[in-house]
């Protein structure tokens, strides 16, 4: 059996035991990030039209905000995190920010990948095999897959969002898009399956 001391001041170590666990706790949790609440926001595909980002008016919308799930400009705001563009043989180029241009505060860190089965059957994003230091240059009809970070998401220690995208046809005169996305808007979530995501 041990024995041990008692002095005086035992009584007071328990309470700053507690105190240094919970301090622990604490400090493990800010680095690792808050837990993940439910998902509250629904997936579900959205059509989109969008304009080539080259031979085309700067008025028009060239690019995709995935946290605002809109389309957008390409300006110097830099609100945009995929620009969109034709090439000349026909195909679909997908660029990140910092492959539009440099923004004085910073671009987003925006990877893209090609998918590889269709839109429809892109049920999760990847963890990994992004590609974010170049464009991707994707057939029409043919995904991709879409990790990004957001403001939004900042107080996780894994930040992101993720969207799927298919571009289903283009007008080579007006280099115009048609397409659709599905956007998940809820931080760290990868399910990009329609309805409430679980993941």
């Amino acid at each position: 059996m041990r024995h041990f001391n008692i002095t005086p001041f035992r009584p007071a170590a328990r309470p700053l035991v507690v105190f240094a666990l919970v301090l622990a706790a604490a400090i493990g949790a800010a680095c690792s990030g808050p837990s993940r609440t439910p998902a509250v926001y629904t997936n579900a595909a959205q059509a989109v039209t969008l304009h080539a980002l080259s031979g085309t008016p700067t008025y028009l919308a060239s690019a995709l905000s995935i946290p605002g799930k809109t389309t957008t400009k390409v300006d110097g705001s830099f609100s945009f995190d995929v620009a969109f563009d034709i090439n000349a043989a026909g195909q679909i180029v997908y660029l990140p920010p910092h492959m539009v241009g440099e923004n004085p505060v910073g671009n987003r860190r925006v990877g893209i990948m090609l998918a590889t089965t269709s839109f429809d059957n892109v049920s999760e994003a990847p963890l990994s095999g992004y590609v974010y230091d170049s464009v991707t240059v994707a057939r029409v009809g043919q995904a991709v897959i879409v990790q990004t970070t957001a403001s939004t998401c900042s107080i996780y220690a894994l930040p992101y969002l993720y969207a799927k995208i298919v571009i289903d046809s283009i007008e080579p005169v007006t280099r115009t898009l048609w397409g659709r996305t599905t956007i998940n808007q809820n931080c760290t979530f990868r399910s990009l399956a329609d309805g409430l995501p679980t993941f």
